[in-house]
């Protein structure tokens, strides 16, 4: 006789052992990535993640005190990932004005390939700070990214009035930055060809009127002006 072939588990037989390998945490921060990554930030709930692995809400307490704290744990590995791109990218780059120029095309890179992402990155969720891995990573890119631009161990992560005072170039441009990635990600920055190309020179374009100074127009004479001295 042929030999009975093996009853396959059931889905929920299957969770369970991968539950009790303690796999689960782990499975539920894929799926809730997974799920940002695909713009499903806003309708992001505990049942559906819980039922996306296969597991119950009693068993996503096991490993999460709360989807806010998952989430953290998302953004957290979100700002690890866009520091370490920019450590990347800014290792080849030894001009300064080019140097600031990455960091902003950077941001913006990020923040359109990854638009929910980078929203739970800045400000998606209050009081993020209490998060301590997600705080750490916070204070991690930002202090990377202000001693890039105001020098090395400039910015004071334990002394905030000192850094404010004397880190403002790297908070401008920090400023900048997520101001324009969030502006283009949210579609409010139009492009003719939409072509990606196109896209980073004009934030490179942006990026150099920062870095060299904004200056007031020449101002045009008008009739107005009469023969008090303007300029023809």
């Amino acid at each position: 006789m042929t030999a009975a072939k093996r009853k396959r588990p059931s889905r929920s037989a299957r969770d369970e052992d991968r539950y009790h390998k303690g796999n689960v945490d782990r499975h539920l921060f894929d799926a809730a990535s997974r799920l940002i990554e695909s713009g499903e930030l806003d309708r992001l709930t505990l049942r559906r993640l819980c039922r996306e692995v296969g597991v119950t809400a009693a068993n996503f307490y096991n490993h999460y005190p709360s989807l806010d704290h998952l989430l953290l744990d998302v953004a957290a590995e979100g700002l690890d990932k866009l520091r370490e791109r920019l450590r990347s990218r800014l290792s080849r780059i030894d001009a300064f004005d080019e140097r600031l120029t990455a960091i902003a095309t950077g941001f913006v890179e990020f923040g359109v390939d990854h638009p929910d992402l980078f929203r739970l990155m800045f400000g998606q969720i209050v009081d993020a700070r209490d998060h301590e891995r997600f705080r750490t990573a916070s204070e991690l890119a930002f202090e990377d990214l202000v001693n890039r631009v105001d020098g090395e161990h400039r910015y004071r992560s334990d002394d905030i009035a000192w850094s404010h005072a004397h880190c403002q170039s790297g908070y401008t441009l920090f400023a900048f930055s997520y101001g324009l990635a969030r502006l283009i990600s949210m579609g409010l920055i139009e492009f003719p060809s939409g072509t990606r190309a196109e896209r980073t020179r004009f934030v490179k374009s942006l990026a150099l009127t920062l870095v060299r100074g904004i200056r007031v127009p020449e101002r045009r004479a008008t009739k107005s002006d009469g023969d008090h001295g303007a300029t023809p």
